[in-house]
């Protein structure tokens, strides 16, 4: 990692996400009185990693150099930088986009052959070595930064970096239209926290909702067709023709596969009796 003065045309912004820039001529006029505070991020091959509305800021005072942190991805992901250091230096969005960056590398090299290899986690871990690296605590927290820096107004980035809301509370926020989102983050403190514990509970109620209607059609259907087979009254003599009269000739592939679930079902049920939990 290292600081370069990188002139402007070398530069290389890629497709990006984010289309709400917020107003970038107040920040420009704020770079132009107080100077620029935190330079942008660029990859060894100049390519922006984060700093986009710093770097459209600084294009409108007509800056022919752009100060950059130039950061090695495979050095990052090698752990050869302090994630106590990331989390020093950069903000939760600019750590996201690290973040971010590292998952597209590791996805360009997905089955080459790289000296990285011992280092590159396998499918599953990827989200948490990098989250690592990144500084983030753990890899659900680094979805959650990307959340914010994906769906979340400037003032709700802003919010997060600056520490005045939390990582978590801010992806909390960042569910809501943005025009909601910065009357949110003008409230006081109080305020703000009791309307993101009621996203919570709405959130947390319409998982219930949609849990509760998967298990009536998954869990009550499978207790009606067992119970309907349980109270079967014609013989298996007549049944066989019967399935042949309906051309049900799956019937006997699927008969073998019910058998080998329910099978393994009464095996895994617990030796306690216990009152099945109410769904209808």
């Amino acid at each position: 990692m290292k600081h370069e003065d990188v002139p402007m045309e070398k530069i290389k912004v890629g497709k990006r996400h984010r289309t709400d820039h917020g107003d970038i001529e107040a920040l420009a006029a704020n770079i132009r009185e107080m100077g620029l505070l935190q330079p942008i991020g660029l990859d060894r091959y100049y390519q922006l990693i984060f700093g986009e509305r710093r770097l459209l800021a600084c294009q409108i005072l007509n800056w022919e150099k752009m100060p950059c942190v130039i950061l090695d991805l495979e050095s990052v992901l090698a752990g050869e930088y302090a994630e106590n250091e990331f989390r020093k230096q950069f903000s939760p969005s600019e750590r996201a986009a690290i973040g971010k960056a590292i998952e597209q590398d590791l996805g360009k090299r997905q089955g080459q052959r790289t000296e990285l290899k011992a280092n590159c986690p396998e499918v599953g871990q990827t989200r948490d070595i990098v989250a690592k690296r990144a500084g983030f605590e753990s890899g659900k927290t680094f979805e959650r930064a990307k959340t914010v820096t994906l769906k979340g107004a400037p003032e709700l980035i802003a919010a997060m970096d600056s520490g005045k809301v939390s990582i978590d509370a801010a992806a909390k926020i960042a569910t809501q239209p943005k025009a909601e989102q910065k009357r949110i983050v003008q409230m006081p403190k109080d305020e703000q926290r009791q309307v993101v514990k009621q996203i919570r509970k709405t959130k947390a109620d319409q998982e219930a909702d949609e849990r509760r209607a998967r298990d009536i059609y998954l869990f009550r259907g499978l207790h009606d067709a067992v119970k309907f087979i349980a109270e079967f009254t014609e013989t298996p003599a007549d049944t066989w023709p019967g399935i042949s009269r309906v051309s049900a000739w799956t019937f006997p592939e699927n008969l073998d596969r019910a058998l080998d679930f329910l099978v393994r079902l009464r095996k895994a049920h617990p030796n306690a009796i216990r009152k099945p939990e109410a769904v209808g």
